[in-house]
């Protein structure tokens, strides 16, 4: 019994492994086993039998009814059944094992508390096999008829001792049954020959057919000329079971391939399960080594893979840890930079504050320090309007003493109520103050609003203030001035020089090279001594050391700037290089 569990198994492996599709087949079966009857001895194994040909066809893929021990009754609801299950079925199989009998060619199966009287109770007491014949017959596939029951049966000859009739001759067996298109018929031996019982768990027949249905590609007319020879060995040649096949085609109760066919289709597969099943299944077959080698490679190329991508996922490990750091870093950085930055732009405020606050307290005292010498001026004209008026002379000693006396004299703070605006000069020098701390004007700080250096500047702001008009001086405009808290116009700076720390600063070439026009160092030239030229005769020429692209030509007096004066001969005329200081430049003569 083992040993045809695990070849079950092996024939379930099998089916997956051989790669067909499964058959949506309906399958049904009837197994009966009568064994206690009522009115005759027990038999021994006919309840072992049903219950393990069950087993057996349920794994084969048939819907399987087991019954046992049945009446007149149970028997004919059981075929009944039957009859419904078979409908339009692919294959229906009806199996019985217990007593049966013949009578005039008909043959009965015998439920367990018939009691056979006399000839008339066989039509009553008996189950008939004709009637499972038609339950049989709504099958529209392959139907099998298997009849272990021709059985020793002790009643039979009772019933030919009280029987009425004399053309009732006791047969032993069964009658013979002619398979019909698409049926089989098997016996457990030939017709009117009684079968064995067998004297262990099963009879010879069924326990041929338990072993035989399990068997992987076996065709049924191979199967039962298989449980034949099976049988005629085990009862020494006593019992030959007898087999009518009307089939016109094939019919296998389990499908599988041979070795080769089902290597054919495993052989280029990564799926371990079907290689492995393949082994289990045909373990005799040289493809076997084939089906190691290949599960052996399969699991060589897993094993490479998972380190693939274990070294894959520690690279990205390390490539996702290494930007998490450069962005802490850069973050890091920019943090930093921001508070350089920060307390960079508030000291800067600061200064800027402070410088206010020192230029509104020069202002404040300046104003202070004018209107003192107002007062004053005022005083000393209405002492001289006085004096004249009177006729007084002016006295070598009143004029200084009363300066001297008003400059001795506390001056007044003004109360911001009567501080007047700023008007006129100290208006303009105040817009250049702030003009210059917003970076848009580089000149002089004085009180001349009408230069050329100065309408530039004030146009450039107005542009980028959006100030409409041309500004004028006047309060609105420094107040203007004054909401831009840092730079306003760009640094721009000539070709010679650089901007660093919101400066421009001249650049500088190596030794050996000098800095040309457009802020290229080119090496220098041969100098050439050259002659002295005569001084000639005649006026003077120097240039305004402020003006930094003027050009000046000899011929009368000119005023020499801060920094000194530069003589330049008659007929000759000088270029101030733009950017420079002091009296640097060139002198052109023809």
């Amino acid at each position: 019994m083992k040993g045809a569990i695990l070849t079950a198994l092996a024939v379930q492996l099998s089916l997956g492994l051989s790669g067909l599709e499964a058959y949506a087949e309906k399958r049904v079966a009837l197994v009966i086993g009568n064994a206690t009857y009522q009115n005759s001895p027990r038999l021994g194994n006919p309840r072992n039998d049903a219950s393990d040909l069950a087993d057996a066809l349920k794994r084969v893929s048939f819907d399987v009814v087991l019954e046992q021990d049945l009446d007149k009754r149970e028997m004919e609801r059981a075929i009944a059944q039957f009859a419904r299950d078979a409908r339009d079925a692919d294959a229906a199989l009806f199996y019985y094992a217990g007593h049966g009998l013949q009578h005039r060619g008909q043959n009965y199966l015998m439920p367990i508390d018939a009691k056979l009287e006399d000839e008339f109770s066989l039509n009553f007491e008996m189950a008939r096999l004709e009637d499972v014949l038609l339950s049989l017959g709504q099958a529209r596939g392959v139907k099998i008829l298997v009849l272990d029951a021709c059985r020793n049966n002790p009643l039979v000859e009772r019933l030919a001792a009280v029987a009425s009739t004399r053309d009732f001759v006791p047969t032993r067996g069964l009658a013979r049954l002619d398979a019909v298109r698409g049926m089989i018929v098997a016996y457990a031996t030939q017709a009117d020959h009684v079968a064995a019982d067998g004297s262990g768990r099963n009879s010879p027949f069924t326990a041929a057919l338990v072993k035989q249905i399990n068997e992987p590609g076996l065709e049924i007319g191979m199967l039962f000329r298989r449980v034949a020879s099976d049988v005629n060995r085990m009862t020494g040649g006593r019992q030959l079971p007898e087999l009518s096949v009307s089939l016109l085609g094939e019919f296998y109760f389990t499908r599988v391939d041979s070795d080769v066919q089902a290597w054919v289709k495993v052989r280029t597969s990564g799926d371990t399960t079907r290689l492995k099943d393949f082994i289990t299944l045909y373990s005799s077959s040289p493809l076997v080594t084939d089906a190691r080698e290949r599960l052996e490679a399969i699991d060589r190329a897993e094993q490479a893979r998972i380190e693939k991508e274990k070294a894959e996922r520690e690279k990205a490990e390390r490539e996702r840890q290494a930007r998490e750091q450069a962005q802490r870093e850069q973050f890091e950085r920019e943090r930093l930079a921001r508070e350089r930055t920060d307390r960079e732009r508030m000291q800067a405020d600061q200064a800027e504050q402070a410088r206010m606050e020192r230029d509104r307290l020069a202002r404040e005292q300046a104003e202070r320090e004018r209107q003192q010498r107002e007062k004053i001026e005022r005083e000393r004209l209405a002492a001289e309007q006085a004096r004249r008026e009177n006729g007084e002379q002016e006295t070598p000693s009143s004029q200084p003493t009363n300066i001297q006396t008003a400059a001795l004299t506390p001056p007044t703070e003004p109360s911001p109520a009567h501080i007047p605006p700023l008007a006129g000069g100290a208006l303009v020098l105040e817009i250049k103050q702030e003009l210059k701390r917003v970076g848009c004007y580089e000149g002089r700080i004085d009180q001349n609003w009408s230069t050329k250096e100065m309408r530039a500047p004030v146009q450039k702001f107005a542009k980028i203030a959006g100030v409409s008009g041309t500004p004028e001086p006047s309060v609105a405009l420094l107040d203007t001035i004054r909401e831009k808290l840092g730079r306003v116009c760009p640094l721009e700076c000539s070709p010679r020089q650089y901007e660093k720390d919101g400066r421009c600063v001249t650049k500088t070439c190596p030794s050996g090279f000098d800095l040309d026009a457009r802020g290229n160092c080119e090496r220098h030239k041969d100098r050439v001594a050259s002659r002295p030229q005569e001084k000639a005769r005649g006026s003077e020429a120097s240039w305004d050391p402020y003006d930094r692209t003027r050009i000046v030509t000899p011929g009368g007096k000119v005023t020499c700037g801060k920094n000194g004066c530069k003589t330049v001969p008659v007929g000759c005329h000088a270029v101030r290089m733009a950017g420079g200081k002091g009296l640097g430049g060139k002198i052109f003569c023809p």
